[in-house]
């Protein structure tokens, strides 16, 4: 794996607090609930410092800063622009001149919108369309559907409002920041100098712009999601096609895991142990005879038993591996590969205790991942990499990353069910799956498991 893609594939990695769910490797403690103060640093006056001011040196402290801004700023243009169009519009539609105005106008209402929506994603998670009305037959009740549809008169509503929410929210979230500029740099407000006073209000307000612009980013978030997001009953229909579907995939894996597991049992284990018993039947009837021959014939039989154990331990493996729980994902990964005939890379960095489904999901992909490599890929090197990593939107997620050298080609419609039950699993996670495997190579299967 080339140098680039192991820094895209760890940047933003982050120690996360320990999940809600039980962690792998051990049984936790009794739970108490941590207060606000359970988190700051008194003892130490460096580390209170760096609690208290940290958030000056991160990113997203100024770009929350920047989208208050932004806000304060595009209202008065938005509500311009939309006042104008309808304003000149609304009223020609009584002579029939204004009917194309006014399409053109929702139209660009509707890119307004969808720019605004956008726009929240610098501060969280992108905010999906609000389903419109479906439109009718015939251009005239296309125009009745389009004029009378909530949908866009609650867009119209927001960028109306955002005239006066948008100071608002700015005045809210920058309050401390303003308080610094105008104290440092402005008229004082403890007077025409800056007194002591002065500069401990400074101190203290620079520590609180990052948590006062986050507070207020979240506000802002929620109001766009409000006027232009899907209303609950949307939210609750695509989450239940969603679960339908992933149900239909993981009960498809759990009928291919389970003829897999018993054409194993049929072809490997059932197989030995039948040639155990004739092996065990053909000693008895020599021992008498022919000691050393059945001497001869119970060794092979001894060989077998341990070649059927090695199977049967290497099928409960697929299932739940036990060194998972006691050891953890580092370790039960690096057992995976420990009988490879290939070179495989295992690397988990800064993974936090996850808990016992995230980690059974990221083990199972890892496993299936290696058996296709040295099954399929002809590839003579391959890397298994582990880390939690922050995403743009502020969630946290575990990712797994497959890679080797070989000869590519690998796709999810395939006909096999390896892959297939690996998406499914993940899927079912709300996790993502991709797989890029050109012909040639190399292969790269990404996963990225929310943690829980």
């Amino acid at each position: 794996m080339s140098a680039d893609v192991h820094e895209r594939d760890n940047e933003q990695m982050t120690e996360l607090p320990p999940p809600t769910g039980a962690p792998v490797g051990g049984s936790p403690g009794p739970a108490r609930k941590r207060s606000f103060w359970d988190s700051v640093p008194f003892d130490d006056p460096k580390e209170a410092a760096i609690w208290w001011y940290g958030g000056l040196a991160e990113r997203q402290t100024w770009i929350n800063v920047g989208y208050l801004f932004a806000g304060l700023v595009l209202g008065p243009i938005w509500f311009t622009l939309v006042v104008t169009m309808l304003a000149v519009s609304l009223p020609l539609v009584l002579i029939g001149v204004g009917i194309p105005l006014v399409v053109l106008s929702f139209l660009a209402i509707d890119e307004l919108a969808a720019l605004e929506r956008r726009r929240a994603g610098w501060v969280g998670p992108v905010i999906p369309p609000r389903q419109k009305a479906a439109p009718a037959d015939g251009w005239w009740r296309k125009l009745v559907t389009r004029f009378t549809d909530p949908t866009r008169w609650r867009q119209v509503a927001y960028l109306l409002t955002l005239l006066l929410a948008g100071p608002v929210f700015y005045l809210l979230g920058a309050f401390p920041l303003n308080v610094v500029v105008q104290t440092l740099f402005g008229d004082s407000t403890f007077g025409g100098s800056i007194g002591l006073g002065g500069l401990i209000v400074a101190a203290i307000m620079a520590g609180a712009i990052s948590r006062v612009a986050g507070f207020a980013v979240n506000l802002v978030h929620s109001y766009v999601a409000w006027f232009l997001g899907p209303d609950r009953t949307e939210e609750l229909e695509a989450r239940v096609q969603t679960l339908s579907g992933q149900r239909q995939d993981i009960l498809d894996a759990v009928s291919a895991e389970r003829r897999r597991i018993e054409r194993n049992l049929h072809d490997g284990v059932q197989q030995q142990l039948v040639a155990l018993g004739i092996d065990i039947g053909r000693a008895s009837a020599r021992v008498d005879s022919d000691p050393e021959g059945a001497r001869e014939l119970l060794g092979e039989a001894r060989d077998k038993v341990r070649g059927a154990v090695g199977e049967l331990r290497a099928i409960g493996r697929g299932l739940h591996p036990a060194v998972l729980d006691d050891r953890g994902l580092d370790a039960a990964l690096s057992a995976v590969v420990s009988g490879a005939p290939i070179p495989v890379e295992v690397a988990v960095q800064d993974v936090p205790a996850v808990s016992t489904d995230v980690a059974e999901t990221a083990y199972y992909v890892a496993n299936e991942a290696v058996a296709n490599v040295l099954k399929h890929s002809q590839a003579r090197v391959a890397s298994i990499r582990v880390a939690s990593v922050r995403l743009p939107n502020g969630g946290e997620v575990l990712r797994l990353v497959v890679h080797d050298d070989g000869c590519g080609g690998a796709t999810l419609d395939g006909g096999g069910t390896g892959l297939a039950g690996m998406a499914a699993r993940v899927r079912a996670m709300d996790g993502t799956f991709s797989l890029d495997s050109p012909a040639g190579g190399p292969t790269t299967l990404r996963v990225d498991i929310p943690l829980r």
